[in-house]
């Protein structure tokens, strides 16, 4: 028998020390209700957990992005929503302009509720906003802008891709190869004449449409001075000039040879001789397009405009380029990206974008339409039915974007339910196992505390020994 060292009454309590530190874990985790409070209680799930927990959490305020933009879509759809009405009306006003039973004074009358209309598409367009944002102004859409000083090309236009996986960036357009010449053609005679561009003189905004031009050339039989009036596709005059005619140059660009025998009014028909070639390409990438503009119109290689390995693709791109531009001339453009993107998702990419359109008159087509005589008021009628179609189209995207997000809460939600279920399989406490546990450590807690008052019984019996 030994009095040193009690090796009954230290086993004793190295078992209690044991029990009592279990049904400490025991207790936070019954308190807690969760299985993993620290790290030490499960190293992988712990981060298993953690990274769902990430997600969860980015679900649910996905779920509310998604709201906000419905918001923001309802708003602008609701703004959309009066202006078709007021398309309407001005259609019926324009209707009823083109009637010849009204009087001038009655078209008038109907002139002042018609601008009133045009003038409050306008307002509507400028103050509709949702969060200071505005929605209708066309900040919430793709815009180009030319960025160079000398614009040696010309551009008139810069093109606007009507496709919303465009990149926004800069870009760098340039003439590869332009007409030299126009080619005419009497139409009532096989004939032809040659009208030569200079490229110096042809003022901006001049020749830039595709298509067939009319000339008419009248003399002057008491001066001998001969006027030259160009007309564009649409029938609109470019410019009128007199003078002699014999290979000068003049401001409109032409230089016309030989056509001092002509003493009477002649119809020409015109069309380019060759074909414009522009190449379009991203500054800091190697990807290009070429494309021709001719006068049948545009050309497309493979029907589509493709950059960036993809990033960029265009449906329909537009070029206005006035005849002055020579092969080699640059221009650049910038293409910024202002749509609308909503966050639908817990990660980075999982976004979706919306343009929102400019629902002003100017880009309705209604900034100058008047119903003033009959025949205005029949071209009105075209007009609004083309701004009709253009909001038709734009309350349908807005409609078609946000019932997809109506869709894509339902799926958030969904998706939120069953991380938040794999979650809680991990790391959440079954607090029927873990009360039966702590049962069992409580009673053996109490059962090492009854043995360890024993053990420190045993070294008294020494003392007999010793009486």
């Amino acid at each position: 028998m030994k009095i040193n060292n009690n090796i009954q009454a230290l086993n004793a309590y190295r078992n209690l020390n044991n029990n009592q530190n279990a049904v400490s874990k025991n207790l936070e985790k019954l308190s807690s209700g969760l299985r993993i409070n620290r790290a030490a209680d499960d190293a992988a799930g712990l981060a298993i957990s953690e990274k769902m927990r990430s997600q969860i959490r980015g679900l649910k305020q996905a779920e509310r992005n998604a709201m906000d933009g419905i918001s923001l879509i309802q708003t602008a759809e609701g703004a959309m929503q009066e202006i078709h009405s007021m398309l309407q009306r001005m259609r019926e006003l324009a209707v009823q302009a083109s009637n010849d039973t009204n009087t001038p004074e009655d078209r008038d009358q109907i002139q002042k509720e018609m601008s009133a209309l045009r003038d409050e598409i306008d307002s509507i367009s400028e103050k509709t906003e949702f969060n200071t944002k505005k929605l209708l102004d066309g900040s919430s859409s793709y815009y180009s802008r030319l960025i160079d000083d000398q614009n040696e090309a010309n551009l008139l236009t810069a093109p606007v891709p009507e496709n919303y996986l465009a990149e926004s960036g800069k870009y760098e357009l340039e003439v590869v190869s332009a007409p030299t010449e126009i080619e005419i053609s009497n139409g009532d005679s096989n004939e032809k004449e040659i009208i030569e561009l200079d490229s110096a003189k042809i003022q901006e905004n001049n020749i830039h449409k595709l298509g067939e031009y009319t000339i008419n050339i009248q003399v002057n039989e008491e001066t001998n001075e001969k006027t030259i009036t160009v007309y564009d596709p649409d029938g609109e005059e470019v410019s009128s000039q007199n003078g002699a005619y014999h290979g000068e140059a003049r401001e409109t660009g032409f230089v016309v040879r030989d056509i001092d025998d002509i003493n009477e009014e002649v119809n020409l028909k015109v069309t380019l001789s060759a074909e414009v070639e522009v190449l379009l390409s991203k500054e800091e990438t190697t990807e290009s397009v070429t494309t021709s503009i001719s006068d049948g119109g545009f050309i497309y290689k493979d029907g589509s405009f493709i950059f960036d390995e993809g990033k960029f693709s265009a449906s329909h791109m537009e070029f206005h380029i006035d005849n002055n531009a020579k092969a080699g001339d640059t221009s650049t453009f910038e293409i910024a990206n202002n749509e609308q993107a909503f966050q639908i998702g817990p990660n980075s990419e999982q976004q979706i974008q919306i343009a929102i359109p400019k629902m002003d008159a100017k880009e309705l087509g209604l900034e100058n339409i008047e119903v003033r005589t009959h025949q205005k008021a029949k071209e009105a009628i075209s007009k609004i039915d083309e701004a009709i179609h253009k909001a038709s189209d734009a309350r349908a995207n807005l409609g078609a974007v946000q019932n997809r997000l109506e869709h894509t809460i339902t799926n958030l939600q969904v998706t939120h339910e069953n991380l938040t279920s794999a979650e809680s399989r991990i790391r959440d406490a079954d607090m029927a196992l873990e009360m039966t546990e702590f049962t069992r450590n409580n009673i053996i807690n109490q059962s090492a505390t009854a043995m360890l008052a024993q053990a420190n019984q045993l070294p008294q019996g020494v003392l007999q020994l010793l009486q």
